[in-house]
């Protein structure tokens, strides 16, 4: 499975530091809140903070070259270097994502998935509006949210000519934007699908002649070790099987419905029934055999 390293980007009102926490807690990654590093580099009175403290106090933004010494401060710990992230609040301009991005490639890392909520205006406008004490007027949130468009058009522009951006419609509710976010990022994790809950499980063992399902958790050392070969089979028999993964932390009834002794756990399917699974990290040549069991 692919490290996840997602940037959330959305005007006020999206819904964006609330999305980043709870995609940050589904795949149990850190989540990195520029707001948040900032408030504690104040805290502490670190000599970022200090400096950063004189913007603040004026309601002014950090400049770009503290606000990149505060990212690559807190990117350089282990937990980002190795198990992913969600970021929010940052980057706020293009010199602040060529600069990350200059550094984050420099150390090795691949190239972050950007990902804009679009929300449309009249939407924004209530939602600020409703917020608990909310003292602007209408004509002031306006203005703010063309600010931010305006400021956040090149910063687009950038990861789109990269490949590196993502959109996801934010005019619905929280969960489902949030499962949105999921999917997305499952989605980059390789060619057996997601399943999404025991619902659409139940439709594809009454459907599917023969299926393979994969019961993962994105914080799981040994499901990374076992995705190489659940997508390489799904490349390899997708034209006879159907090769799939369900999320344990979403579908936790899966475990005692089937009986599973831990994750990973490799179902093999045939008419509906299970044949075996295999529990624990398998060769892909155990896989492989599996599967071919499954077609005679």
């Amino acid at each position: 499975m692919s490290t996840q390293q997602f940037i959330l980007l959305g005007p006020p009102g999206s819904g964006v530091r609330a999305q980043a926490a709870a995609l940050a807690e589904r795949w149990h990654i850190p989540h990195v809140s520029m707001g948040k590093l900032v408030r504690e580099a104040i805290a502490n009175a670190s000599a970022i903070g200090v400096e950063a403290r004189a913007y603040v106090e004026a309601g002014e933004r950090v400049p770009d070259e503290l606000a990149i010494k505060l990212i690559r401060k807190r990117f350089e710990q282990p937990d980002t270097m190795l198990n992913g992230w969600v970021l929010d609040g940052f980057p706020r301009t293009l010199a602040q994502a060529q600069a990350f991005d200059e550094w984050w490639l420099a150390m090795g890392q691949p190239m972050a998935t950007a990902v804009e909520l679009q929300v449309i205006t009249g939407l924004l406008l209530n939602r600020l509006a409703a917020e608990p004490g909310q003292a602007e007027s209408l004509s002031s949130l306006r203005q703010r949210l063309a600010l931010h468009g305006a400021e956040t058009m090149p910063l687009l522009e950038y990861y789109r000519q990269r490949s590196q951006l993502k959109t996801v419609n934010a005019n619905l509710s929280f969960a489902e934007v949030a499962r949105a976010l999921a999917q997305l990022g499952e989605g980059e994790a390789g060619a057996a699908r997601l399943i999404q809950d025991e619902a659409e499980l139940d439709a594809l063992l009454a459907e599917k002649p023969r299926l393979v399902v994969d019961c993962m958790a994105s914080w799981c050392g040994s499901c990374k070790r076992v995705m190489p070969s659940i997508d390489k089979l799904a490349e390899a028999y997708g034209d006879r099987v159907t090769v799939m993964k369900i999320d344990f932390d979403a579908n936790r009834q899966i475990s005692k419905r089937f009986e599973l002794k831990g994750i990973p756990a490799v179902m093999f399917f045939k008419h509906g029934e299970r044949l075996e699974t295999l529990t624990g990290v398998k060769s892909y040549q155990d896989y492989n055999a599996a599967v071919t069991r499954l077609l005679e």
